[in-house]
């Protein structure tokens, strides 16, 4: 029982629950339980009563819904590390802020480069940008005391500002039509929360509540639910009035939910790929190809070649007791896009199938090939 306790709430744990239920959704996608799986994930799901409810599809709830939870978890973590963690000093922060802006135009240039003459496909230019957290991480950690403090920090700073990178991408690029009076309504909410944070109100169903009328708003103006997630977290104190820690408490409870729930459920969701019908010709079309190669050469490429000129330049500091061919090991990891990249997808395709889901299972490959490819050089690498 032990045991089982420890593997658990290892770092590792994460990583390994986001494989078993890709896995997982790949079965129930390619055997007899495909219905019960489309069915079950497109079913409507409503909240609410008489005239005031809202109504969606279950893979929707998650996607709009639960991943603003991620959101809200991801923009804790940005506010502590920024304003008290290891992001406060900016001499600390240069090297993965250089790293992960490599890491987001790399990928996104290569995949223009090779669909530029394709309007469709150039919505999914965002997709091979991103990095996951959890997964990449977890990949590292397999390695234990093999890889420096340092570089692990770095990993995962670099990952906290891609997410942030992918923050920036969803609202300026994803955003639907706007509706002036959600946008409003949306503003009114913010004001709110400003007012709570000013005030020192450290009850979180207060924060809920807003939160709430706060989303449904967000999801009504046209900007992507998600993002409400980011701003509630930006107005969390992060002490009470006696200055008791309690944004990085909302984080800690937060953290067993995203980590054990939320992602292994999205992944759930959106990972199931119909192999047994798919040309595999596709695989090799222009906008697979751009996924792929994004991913695992143009994430490894971009952050690494930013890092290296930023130290050059001496914008940044290279961290300590590393070599350059351990440091690369880490870029090659970044190129594990996983639940972010499909939740770009979704945004950016809307699930078409113009390439019979192609897209989808290219982000799978591309991370496999990374997690895989980088998890043996930094093992066999002296």
């Amino acid at each position: 029982m032990q045991f089982i306790k420890r593997i658990i709430l290892s770092e590792v744990f994460p990583g390994i629950l986001l494989i078993f239920f890709t896995f997982l959704a790949l079965v129930f996608q390619n055997s007899s339980l495909d219905m019960i799986y489309t069915n079950f994930f497109h079913a409507n799901f409503t909240i609410g009563f008489d005239d005031f409810h809202l109504t969606k599809k279950l893979n929707l709830w998650i996607n709009d819904g639960l991943i603003a939870i991620f959101f809200l978890y991801i923009g804790l973590e940005l506010k502590y590390e920024i304003l008290r963690g290891q992001l406060k000093n900016i001499k600390s922060v240069s090297l993965p802020i250089f790293g992960a802006l490599g890491g987001m135009i790399a990928p996104a240039l290569i995949f223009t480069l090779i669909n530029f003459n394709n309007a469709f496909a150039m919505q999914g230019w965002a997709i091979p940008t991103a990095t996951d957290i959890a997964f990449a991480v977890g990949i590292l950690m397999l390695l234990g005391k093999k890889i420096p403090t340092s570089l692990k920090l770095f990993l995962l700073s670099l990952a906290i500002f891609d997410d942030l990178g992918a923050i920036v991408i969803i609202a300026l690029f994803y955003t639907a039509e706007l509706s002036t009076l959600a946008i409003v309504l949306c503003l009114i909410c913010i004001f709110a929360l400003f007012l709570l944070n000013r005030s020192h109100v450290t009850h979180l169903s207060l924060y809920v509540l807003v939160g709430v009328i706060f989303w449904i708003a967000m999801l009504k103006s046209g900007v992507h639910a998600t993002l409400a997630g980011v701003i509630i977290a930006l107005f969390i104190p992060l002490d009470t009035k006696k200055n008791q820690p309690y944004l990085h408490k909302v984080y800690k409870d937060l953290e067993p939910w995203v980590v054990y729930f939320i992602l292994p459920l999205f992944a759930f969701a959106n990972a199931g790929v119909d192999l047994r019908n798919m040309d595999f010709s596709f695989i090799l079309s222009p906008t697979s190809l751009g996924i792929i190669l994004g991913l695992f050469l143009g994430k490894q490429v971009g952050v690494f070649l930013f890092s290296f000129l930023a130290i050059k330049f001496k914008l940044a500091k290279f961290p300590e007791n590393v070599k350059y061919r351990q440091f690369y090991g880490i870029c090659i990891l970044t190129g594990i896009g996983f639940t972010m990249s499909l939740f770009i997808d979704t945004l950016a395709y809307k699930n078409s199938d113009f390439i019979q889901y192609s897209d989808k299972l290219a982000i799978l490959i591309a991370s496999f090939l990374s997690a895989i490819i980088g998890y043996l050089y930094l093992k066999f690498i002296k």
